[in-house]
């Protein structure tokens, strides 16, 4: 009976129960984890260990609060971060400079390298006809030529945006980290925006729009501010660009006087040696001849080449009768800027009729077309039949055969006129022209790059492509890719927009003073008859509309209704 109630109960566990109850003991002495969350001036409630309603609710509602001040926290940091690199960005895009026009020596290095990359290209065109492989190499490198210089344009456009780009997407953030911060301020104030994640996204989307439509306000009023800053100074340089280029004899005279103003009031030595100095650089480097003279040039020289090589496409109708007609041409055509640095050089302010004879005598010497006739010896097969045996017999039997030889040689414009620039000057003055193209452009260029090379027809007379005659051709073809962006020459009025036959889709923009310039075969127009436009504006994209053979930019300038060689008149073919 002894053992029996020695005996542990079942689920005691002996010795262990001793340390059991001690632990047990032990810990009921501790502070328990519902006592550590309340507050010091609480007490507790209820029997040992146990924790009343009130304070759970209250204990997880001081969690909720913590988290919501620690996220408030966070979005103010982040409010005033944005902030800050926004002023910076901004900061950063005010202090760049603007970019500057290159200097008078760049100006001349640059027209120095062009001039003979278009002279290696031009020596290059003459021989590609002659052989396909050339002329399919030619082309490749010149479209490598365009991608390198539209990649290069492409990576310092890059660059020279970087702040802007920089500054708007600083801004971005900064909206969207202002949006936020003034919504959790909101919340504290207004609990219940805070119920419904429908009404936070909304009212989060509201703040945002409205610090966006600040930005843009602000942004544009300081626009405004900056442009009516400098609106007047750029206007009134503007015109005194466009006025120069337009009326160079004009401002000579002006010069003139005030040089005479000068002689009057100072020595009479050093006056005049300004004089001189001024006079010379500005014969020197523009074209001094008239409008009409000038155009008259060259439209002559080009119909006289048309003339010459009509009659060597047409030797069967001029020299009928013979058997075989074999052509030997060379390609006919020349330099418009050679002949009119030459013109000006050898007889500066010069007249069409003054200077005809000596044209006539260029081209005689540029150009030599010779008929060659010939005959041959040629045998045929005749078969005699016997009429008493039937036997058939072939002999050879000789005739004449007729030949025809045309061949049209052609010398190098330049290799022509080189012996006749007698003296040093002239030879310097021609090299200027032939540098800075006569200076005497009225429109500015349709496109964002140099366009000299791409020209596939120039102005005056021709072959026309499609019906092979003779044909005056109004303006120069500029062959770019379909969608090239066509650019305003200047600050005018559009005069014509819309499908106008042969010319397709045209573009006609009056520039004052009489200029006027048309751009046709577009594929696209962005302007409307009577809209104003400003230089550089994209009023169209080129082409293949109307009467053409691919795709092309034909431009023509006007001057006091008279057509005028786009090559001398038109920015573009130089850099600036």
């Amino acid at each position: 009976m002894k053992r029996e109630q020695d005996k542990p109960t079942s689920g005691q566990l002996g010795p262990k129960s001793a340390r059991s109850k001690n632990k047990l003991r032990s810990d009921s002495t501790a502070a328990k984890p519902s006592d550590r969350l309340r507050h010091e001036d609480e007490t507790p409630s209820g029997t040992s260990g146990q924790v009343g309603p009130k304070s759970g609710g209250k204990g997880k509602a001081d969690k909720k609060a913590a988290k919501d001040t620690r996220r408030m926290d966070k979005s103010k940091l982040r409010f005033e971060k944005t902030g800050d690199k926004m002023n910076a960005t901004r900061a950063k895009l005010a202090k760049q400079k603007p970019q500057k026009r290159p200097g008078a020596i760049k100006t001349l290095r640059q027209a120095a390298g062009f001039e003979v990359w278009a002279k290696a290209h031009s020596k290059i065109h003459q021989a590609e006809h002659e052989n396909v492989g050339v002329e399919a190499a030619h082309h490749a490198e010149l479209y490598g030529e365009r991608a390198g210089r539209a990649g290069v344009r492409f990576v310092k456009q890059r660059n020279r945006t970087r702040p802007a780009r920089r500054a708007a997407k600083t801004e971005r953030k900064h909206i969207k980290a202002s949006a936020d911060y003034r919504f959790r301020q909101m919340a504290q104030e207004n609990p219940e925006l805070k119920n419904s994640a429908v009404n936070r996204y909304l009212q989060k989307r509201r703040l945002r729009k409205q610090y966006q439509k600040q930005a843009k306000e602000t942004a544009k009023a300081a626009k405004k501010t900056g442009e009516k800053a400098v609106s007047a100074i750029e206007k009134a340089g503007r015109a005194v660009v466009n006025f120069v280029k337009r009326h160079p004899t004009g401002v000579l005279i002006a010069l003139l006087c005030l040089l005479l103003i000068l002689i009057l009031q100072s020595c009479m030595g050093g006056a005049l040696t300004i004089g001189n100095g001024l006079v010379g650089a500005v014969g020197g480097t523009s074209y001094l001849a008239e409008d009409a003279d000038i155009d008259e040039a060259e439209l002559r020289y080009t119909e006289w080449e048309v003339d010459l090589e009509l009659r060597a496409i047409n030797a069967q109708t001029s020299h009928p009768g013979y058997d075989e007609y074999r052509y030997s041409l060379a390609a006919v055509g020349h330099d418009p800027y050679a002949m009119l640095a030459y013109l000006t050089a050898k007889h500066d302010d010069f007249t069409f009729a003054a200077v005809q004879a000596e044209l006539q005598s260029i081209f005689n010497q540029q150009y030599s077309l010779t008929f060659t006739p010939s005959v041959e010896i040629r045998y045929r097969t005749e078969t005699y039949t016997d009429p008493e045996t039937g036997e058939s017999t072939d002999y050879e039997v000789p005739y004449n055969w007729y030949v025809l030889t045309v061949t049209l040689t052609a010398r190098p414009f330049d290799s022509v006129i080189s012996p006749l620039l007698t003296t040093q000057d002239e030879r310097d003055r021609y090299e200027i022209y032939m540098f800075l193209h006569g200076n005497r452009q009225y429109v500015g260029s349709p496109f964002d790059f140099q366009w000299l090379p791409s020209v596939s027809c120039y102005y005056g007379y021709r072959v026309h492509p499609i019906t092979k005659v003779k044909d005056y051709h109004s303006g120069a073809d500029i062959a770019v890719p379909t969608g090239t962006p066509i650019q305003a020459g200047g600050d005018g009025v559009v005069l014509e927009s819309g499908n106008n036959g042969g010319y397709g889709l045209t573009v006609l923009v009056d520039y004052g003073d009489g200029i006027s310039a048309r751009y046709a075969h577009c594929s696209s127009l962005l302007v409307g008859a009577g809209q104003t436009v400003g230089m550089g504006d994209v009023i169209a994209l080129s082409g293949n509309t109307g009467t053409s053979t691919g795709p092309h930019l034909h431009m023509e300038v006007i001057k006091d209704g008279r057509y005028l060689n786009p090559l001398y008149f038109v920015d573009g073919t130089i850099i600036f």
